[in-house]
């Protein structure tokens, strides 16, 4: 607590800070958070536990546990009623503050989320994660509204105003970013629809690996290019490629075969086969 303190008559009061309580933990401690309507105290444990304490006498309430790594944020709505945890699992699990129940766990980032945090008075929370994004999540109905990309490295923190009209940003980029809320209209289905076709469009099995990493313009060793994005007509024309391969295979064997006949005395002409056009396997 605060305290006005005077070492001596003749010396003016100064302000410090006394040590009241203290409640040993059984493992590190990696957050803690207290509700704002100042009745609870959480603490975020190693072992990816979060165990809640009544705030006046710190007796033990609630042990929330499901995250399979550590806890690395955590907040608690205005109201008291809801509790979000993010972990270095890559998931936001929103749990009820009377029972400790899980509500719902989400998939958030695709690497470890830094900082949760609710906008006062509503159940609306942003999260920043490693991926370097900052997301937009309704609390209540378990949805993504927004997600906003500008940040050039992982993304540690983050505060909103007492108002919900900003947000501010700070990362390893070495840059504090602030994010204004528009009088724009948001539409969940757009958005939804918006990233349905980035997934689509992007080549999925490289969009987790390249779409954040150090892109190496150097090709593989026995490549001749950088590969490019998947796409339908990409696929198309190497499916195109392998057959045509496979095809000229089956001919060199054929080819052989009837030599070898030939060679045996078996004076039979050679049909070669039609797909090939005339041409010769290496062509």
């Amino acid at each position: 607590e605060y305290q006005l303190m005077q070492k001596s008559d003749n010396d003016s009061k100064q302000l410090s800070v006394t040590n009241v309580k203290t409640l040993k933990m059984n493992d590190d401690v990696l957050a803690v958070t207290i509700s704002p309507t100042g009745n609870h105290i959480a603490v975020a444990l190693l072992d990816g536990a979060v165990k809640v304490f009544t705030m006046d006498s710190l007796k033990f309430a609630l042990t929330l546990y499901g995250h399979k790594l550590p806890v690395l944020c955590m907040d608690i709505s205005s109201d008291g009623v809801l509790i979000v945890t993010g972990s270095a699992d890559k998931n936001l699990k929103i749990w009820g503050m009377d029972f400790g129940d899980c509500h719902k766990s989400i998939f958030a980032h695709t690497d470890s989320v830094m900082d949760v945090k609710f906008v006062s008075k509503t159940h609306y929370m942003f999260s920043v994660g490693k991926d370097r994004t900052v997301k937009y999540w309704d609390a209540d109905k378990f949805e993504l509204l927004l997600t906003l990309e500008g940040h050039h490295a992982e993304v540690w923190c983050l505060a909103i105003s007492s108002r919900g009209d900003f947000i501010v940003t700070g990362s390893h980029d070495r840059s504090i970013r602030r994010w204004d809320r528009t009088e724009e209209q948001l539409f969940i289905e757009e958005e939804q629809e918006k990233r349905l076709e980035e997934t689509f469009e992007a080549d999925l099995d490289s969009a987790m690996d390249h779409k954040y990493g150090q892109k190496d313009g150097a090709p593989d060793e026995g490549s001749v290019g950088v590969p490019g994005r998947k796409t339908k007509e990409t696929v198309t024309a190497a499916d195109a490629i392998i057959d045509a391969l496979d095809t000229a295979e089956e001919e060199v064997k054929r080819l052989d075969q009837h030599q070898e006949g030939q060679n045996n005395g078996n004076g039979t002409t050679f049909q070669p086969n039609v797909i090939m056009q005339g041409q010769s396997p290496s062509d």
